[in-house]
């Protein structure tokens, strides 16, 4: 990965071409759309804005010139181009502005809002929808293993694919910027990356939003758009505060110098066991945007 930062370093051609291949290839193999973004957010972090929008558009041509001649639409290619580039490039930027990582994850989590919004005016029932868009899989799985599902389980089902499509989408554009920043600090800032992101610190108002989301989620109507988004917004405010106990992992692991299997072993849990793991760390986060337990330990140690 590091050998990929160093070649698109060489140049904006360089960059703009290894940043369209991947978003190619992310057609068969999606997680690559995050370096892909990746390679222009650390330009932008680099060389500024202009350099970064520049190697945006040069990539953009690429693609859309390799899938107009596959015989694929002009307006479905440019929506693969900014889905891929457009969020990491605005993320870089105000990273490069505020020098603070809680910003451009704000950020992204402001722009996965409102794509919920989006999404729910355009399709209105999202269970409906996921339902449909999941219906040759019900069957197969019906086929195959003979059970019945009801109506309530598939709703039910539904429901996760949203909530999980929302919390999927806040990961993947942070990891964009946060991948972006490693770069940044392994070529050019080495030790960079882990100081700032232990200092990673949410605002402390968004632990008062968090609970009004909660409530407005819990005790309205849920079939109503306000109270709906809310629900939304609880999703990517659990990934918000996820990061930010990540945070508070590696802060007391560094000041404890806890050996690097202990990170280890919570960083397979987390892959292993994401919806445990990840409610844990969030509640991590969410006390620690309250009660600031790197501050007070930092008094706590000589």
């Amino acid at each position: 990965m590091i050998s990929l930062a160093r070649l698109a370093m060489r140049g904006p051609l360089f960059a703009a071409g290894l940043a369209a291949a991947l978003v190619l290839a992310s057609l068969l193999l999606g997680v690559l759309l995050i370096p892909a973004g990746a390679l222009v957010a650390l330009t932008t972090l680099r060389h500024g804005p202009r350099e970064g929008l520049k190697v945006a558009a040069i990539a953009a041509s690429l693609v859309v010139a390799v899938r107009l001649g596959m015989g694929h639409a002009l307006p479905a290619a440019l929506l693969l181009c900014l889905v891929a580039w457009l969020p990491a490039w605005l993320m870089a930027e105000l990273l490069r502005q505020r020098r603070a990582q809680a910003w451009p994850l704000l950020l992204a989590a402001a722009l996965v809002l409102g794509f919920a919004v989006a999404m729910r005016l355009a399709v209105g029932d999202v269970v409906a929808y996921w339902r449909e868009v999941f219906a040759p899989v019900f069957a197969a799985l019906e086929k195959d293993s003979g059970t019945k599902f009801d109506q309530a389980e598939l709703a039910a089902f539904a429901s996760l694919l949203h909530a999980g499509s929302l919390a999927g989408l806040q990961m993947m554009l942070a990891a964009e910027i946060l991948l972006a920043r490693w770069w940044q600090a392994v070529l050019y800032n080495p030790g960079g990356f882990g100081a700032e992101f232990r200092e990673l610190r949410l605002p402390r108002g968004l632990a008062i939003a968090g609970g009004v989301a909660a409530l407005a989620y819990g005790f309205g109507g849920r079939e109503a758009l306000g109270f709906a988004v809310a629900g939304d917004a609880c999703v990517i405010l659990v990934v918000l505060f996820a990061l930010q106990g990540l945070a508070v992992i590696h802060f007391l692991a560094r000041m404890r110098s806890l050996a690097v299997g202990w990170l280890a072993t919570m960083y397979v849990m987390l892959v292993l066991v994401p919806q445990v793991t990840g409610p844990l760390l969030a509640t991590t986060g969410l006390a620690d945007n309250i009660a600031d337990f790197r501050r007070l330990r930092r008094r706590q140690t000589p």
